[in-house]
């Protein structure tokens, strides 16, 4: 009968080898653990990066700027939006059958104009983050709800097709450009967020430019009313979003606010 008997591994070599494999095991966990470092001071770094890039909204101009259209936008409410919430008023004599639409549509982008300086001030100085993100889902939500019923205004106007079409695209631009902020900010891209708010609350203060249009052709006696008002559904917002582009877009290629 033959036995087959299981070498030993000498005691030495057994001990080297483990030595050797604990050693590699903590080096290859030191790399780990700097890498890890590496990561967080590139995202805190890249985060500081993007506050500076975009602190030029607390300059005296951009302060200024901010908190004079939450001033026109609360006159605006007050004089050219609250009619529309008193009932038989001649206002909202123009919208029959419609009623609730407009309202929905005035109340939504009333606290959308007035949350939009807020939201983008705190969000700037970084103060109150909190609020920014509550104030952040009031405006959001008060846009998607008067830009649904802007898109329900338009298709069913009485003012022709290319008023309504004006008036349509003004909506998709409010979603879009407020929609990319909200995708901007979940994917931690704050320049991009910040630029894109920034849009967007120029879009929201579209109804303002209309109104100013409507008024100073009127003044000035410039065409028919039909053709003010198709003129005015696309330049309240078309105009403003480009000026606002050109000065993102200027500011990086000239590096200055």
């Amino acid at each position: 009968m033959q036995f087959f008997v299981a070498r030993k591994r000498p005691r030495g070599l057994s001990v080297f080898s483990n030595d050797f494999a604990s050693s590699q095991f903590y080096l290859a966990l030191r790399f780990e653990l700097y890498a890890f470092d590496w990561r967080i001071c590139a995202v805190v770094g890249s985060m500081s990066e993007s506050v500076q890039k975009t602190n030029y909204l607390i300059s005296p101009l951009w302060a200024f700027l901010l908190w004079a259209s939450l001033i026109v936008g609360v006159v605006f409410i007050a004089v050219a939006g609250v009619p529309y919430l008193i009932p038989g008023s001649d206002s909202i004599s123009g919208f029959a059958g419609r009623e609730p639409w407009i309202i929905a549509h005035i109340v939504a982008g009333s606290i959308a104009l007035i949350l939009g300086p807020f939201q983008i001030w705190l969000g700037t100085t970084r103060k109150a983050m909190a609020y920014h993100r509550t104030l952040g889902y009031g405006y959001l939500v008060s846009i998607l709800i008067s830009s649904s019923a802007a898109f329900y205004l338009a298709v069913t106007t009485k003012n022709g097709w290319m008023f309504g079409m004006g008036l349509f695209g003004l909506g998709v631009a409010w979603v879009l450009s407020t929609g990319l902020a909200f995708a901007a900010v979940l994917k931690h891209e704050f320049d991009q967020h910040q630029e894109w708010m920034i849009r967007s609350y120029v879009v929201t203060l579209g109804f303002v430019f209309f109104r100013v249009f409507l008024v100073a052709s009127s003044v000035l006696e410039i065409g028919m009313i039909e053709e003010r008002l198709v003129v005015a559904s696309w330049i309240c917002w078309a105009f403003p979003l480009l000026a606002t582009e050109g000065v993102i877009q200027g500011r990086k290629i000239f590096g200055k606010a």
